[in-house]
C-alpha cells in the first residue's frame, strides 16, 4: 500500500513542474501540470487538502490572461445573473440535482450555465430544461484551444454576471484561471468534496460548505479565512413519501422477501463507501446486533452480492444482503423501518433521501474525533441523528427502534419534519439570497493561508478509502490530461501510459476535438438528442456575440 509520504513525493514533483513552466511564462503548459497535480492529489490523498503553491502557481497564470473590457454595473440590478459553472453533469450525479434544484427555486434570478469537460457525456434531462431558454449550457471543451483558453471564455462569459456558483471537480483549473480578479464577478465555491483535495480557494470570494465539519476542515486545513465560509444545506430533489397503508406496505415488503414481523434496515451507497477500514465494517457491527435480534434484516443498495457481501449472506442466513445498484431506491425506503449510513464513509445525500421518507437515521461515528467529515452531519438534522461511536453504542440505538414502533414512528416524523424545512423552497429561497449577499459582500478574492501537511488519522482513513476507488495512481492522473497536451507532449506521455494501458487510441486527439467527436457519435446513435445539437448552435452563436476568441 503507498504510503501519504510516498503521495507527498509524487505530488511534489508534479507542483516542481507546474511552479517551473509559471516561471518560464509556459502558461499552458503550466496549467496543465497543476490540473495533473490537482487530479493526482485528489484521488491520491498526499497529507494535503489544498496547496498553497499551486494556489499560487494559478493566482500567476490568472493573472497573465487579458481582462475582458466588458463591463457592467450590477449594483440593484435586476434580474440577478447566476453563472453556475461545472466540469461535467452526469445522470445522477450530485452536481446535476445541485444546480436543477437551485435554478428552479431560485426563479427571481436569471441562470445560466457553462460546462468547462463535459466530453461526449449526454446533458441530463434535467439539467437541459431548467436552460431551455437561456443561451445555455455552453461547452467549453469543444472549442480548440486549451486550458488557459477556455479560462479566457469563462472569463468573457461570465464578465456580465452578478455571481458566478462553482461546482467544479477537485482538479478542474479552468475556474480557477478564469475567476478570482477585481472586477470580476463574486465567485461561490461549493465544497461538495469537503474530504478530499481540492483547488480554486485563491479564485473563490466565498466558500459554501454544506456542513459544519466541512466548514471546520476548510479552515484548519485549506487556509480559507473562516470569515469567508459559510453553512448552508444545498437544494435537494428530495422525494417524500407518506407511510403506506399497512396492506400496501406489506406488499411492498414481500417484494424484497422480507416478512411483517421482520426489523428492516436499509442503506444506500456507492459500494466502495462499505470497504472495510481496521477492524470495523457495516457489516461487522449489524451482524452482532443480529445476534441479540434474529429477526432483523439489512438490505444495503449499491454493493454487488460478491465478496464479503456474500460471505455476510452466507453468515447470516440471509440477513444481510446486498442488492447492488437500484432505480427503485425509494421503494426500498418505503418497505424500511430504519436507516442505517454507510461506513466507513458516509453517504449524506443518501441519508437526507431516507429522512425525507420518515425513517430514523443511524449514522456510526467510529472514526477518531478529527475525521468527523468522514461521518454525516447536516444543518437543522443533527438533533435527529442517532450518532454511536462504539459497537455497543450502535447496537443499543439499533434496539431502541426494534423494540419500540412508537419511539421508532416519532423519531421518523421528526427527522422527516427536520429534512423537509431545511430543504423547502422558502428554505432555499433564504439560503440563496444569504449566499448573494455574503458573495457581494466580500471583497476580493480569498488570500489562501497555510495548508498544513498531516499524517494523521484522517489522513490514512482518506488515504485508504481512496485506494479502493480503482482511479488512483500517478499514472491515472497522468492519463487525465494526456488530451490537453501538446502534440509532441501528448505523443510521448500517450506512449509511456499505452504500455500500461491506461490511455484510450482517441486520446491521441487534442481534448476538444475529441469531445466534438464523441458528441457526434452520441447524437448520431440518439435522434432524441437533436435538440441539444440545437442548443449547441445557439450556444456557438452565443459565443460569437461575447467574442470569445
Amino acid at each position: 500500500m503507498t504510503s501519504i509520504e510516498a503521495n507527498r513525493r509524487s505530488f511534489d514533483e508534479l507542483v516542481d513542474k507546474a511552479v517551473s513552466f509559471a516561471a518560464a511564462g509556459n502558461w499552458e503548459e503550466a496549467a496543465v501540470e497543476t490540473q495533473q497535480a490537482g487530479r493526482f492529489a485528489w484521488i491520491d490523498h498526499s497529507g494535503l487538502f489544498a496547496s498553497k503553491a499551486l494556489e499560487d502557481v494559478l493566482g500567476r497564470i490568472r493573472r497573465s490572461i487579458p481582462c475582458t473590457t466588458e463591463t457592467r454595473a450590477r449594483e440593484g440590478r435586476t434580474p440577478r445573473v447566476v453563472v453556475h459553472v461545472a466540469t461535467q453533469l452526469y445522470g445522477a450525479g450530485g452536481h446535476t440535482q445541485t444546480i436543477s434544484r437551485w435554478v428552479r427555486q431560485d426563479p427571481g434570478s436569471e441562470h445560466r450555465l457553462v460546462l468547462t469537460r463535459q466530453g461526449g457525456v449526454e446533458v441530463p434531462a434535467k439539467i437541459a430544461e431548467c436552460f431551455r431558454t437561456s443561451a445555455g449550457p455552453v461547452f467549453l471543451d469543444r472549442r480548440p484551444g486549451g486550458l488557459v483558453r477556455r479560462a479566457s471564455a469563462l472569463r468573457r462569459l461570465v464578465s456580465a454576471a452578478d455571481v458566478v456558483v462553482v461546482h467544479a471537480h477537485p482538479h478542474d483549473v479552468v475556474p480557477a484561471l478564469a475567476l478570482g480578479l477585481e472586477g470580476l464577478p463574486p465567485a461561490v465555491y461549493v465544497n461538495h468534496a469537503d474530504h478530499v483535495f481540492w483547488l480554486g480557494t485563491s479564485a473563490a470570494s466565498v466558500v459554501l460548505n454544506l456542513r459544519q465539519s466541512g466548514l471546520d476542515l476548510c479552515v484548519s486545513r485549506r487556509g480559507v479565512d473562516p470569515s469567508r465560509c459559510m453553512v448552508a444545506n444545498r437544494p435537494l430533489e428530495l422525494a417524500p413519501a407518506d407511510r403506506r397503508q399497512e396492506e400496501q406496505r406489506s406488499e411492498g415488503r414481500l417484494g424484497w422477501g422480507v416478512s411483517d414481523d421482520e426489523f428492516l434496515v436499509v442503506s444506500a451507497a456507492a459500494e466502495s463507501k462499505y470497504d472495510p477500514i481496521g477492524t470495523q465494517s457495516l457489516i461487522g457491527l449489524f451482524t452482532s446486533f443480529l445476534a441479540q435480534h434474529p429477526r432483523a434484516r439489512l438490505l444495503v443498495a449499491g454493493p454487488s452480492a460478491q465478496g464479503m457481501w456474500s460471505e455476510a449472506a452466507d453468515a447470516t442466513g440471509g440477513r444481510i444482503q446486498a442488492l447492488g445498484r437500484l432505480s427503485n431506491v425509494p421503494e426500498l425506503f418505503s418497505a424500511a423501518d430504519v436507516y442505517v449510513d454507510s461506513f466507513p464513509f458516509a453517504s449524506l445525500t443518501s441519508l437526507l433521501e431516507a429522512g425525507a421518507h420518515g425513517l430514523p437515521l443511524i449514522t456510526f461515528r467510529g472514526h477518531p474525533a478529527e475525521c468527523a467529515v468522514l461521518g454525516a452531519d447536516s444543518p437543522g438534522l443533527d438533533n435527529e441523528l442517532f450518532v454511536p461511536s462504539t459497537e455497543q453504542e450502535f447496537i443499543a440505538a439499533l434496539a431502541s427502534l426494534a423494540d419500540s414502533p412508537k419511539f421508532r414512528a416519532a423519531r421518523g416524523a421528526a427527522t422527516k419534519a427536520a429534512v423537509l424545512h431545511g430543504h423547502s423552497h422558502s428554505a432555499w429561497r433564504d439560503t440563496a439570497a444569504a449566499i448573494y449577499a455574503k458573495a457581494s459582500d466580500a471583497v476580493g478574492p480569498i488570500a489562501t493561508g497555510q495548508t498544513p501537511w498531516q499524517d494523521g488519522p484522517l489522513d490514512q482513513l482518506v488515504a485508504r478509502v481512496q485506494q479502493q476507488t480503482g482511479f488512483a495512481g500517478t499514472g491515472a492522473a497522468a492519463a487525465d490530461v494526456v488530451s490537453l497536451r501538446k502534440l509532441p507532449q501528448r505523443l510521448g506521455q500517450w506512449s509511456a501510459l499505452r504500455k500500461t494501458r491506461q490511455v484510450r487510441l482517441s486520446q491521441l486527439l487534442p481534448e476538444w476535438a475529441r469531445s466534438r467527436a464523441a458528441e457526434a457519435r452520441r447524437l448520431a446513435k440518439s435522434p432524441s438528442s437533436r435538440r441539444v445539437l440545437t442548443a449547441g448552435f445557439g450556444n456557438a452563436a452565443t459565443l460569437r456575440q461575447q467574442r470569445v476568441r
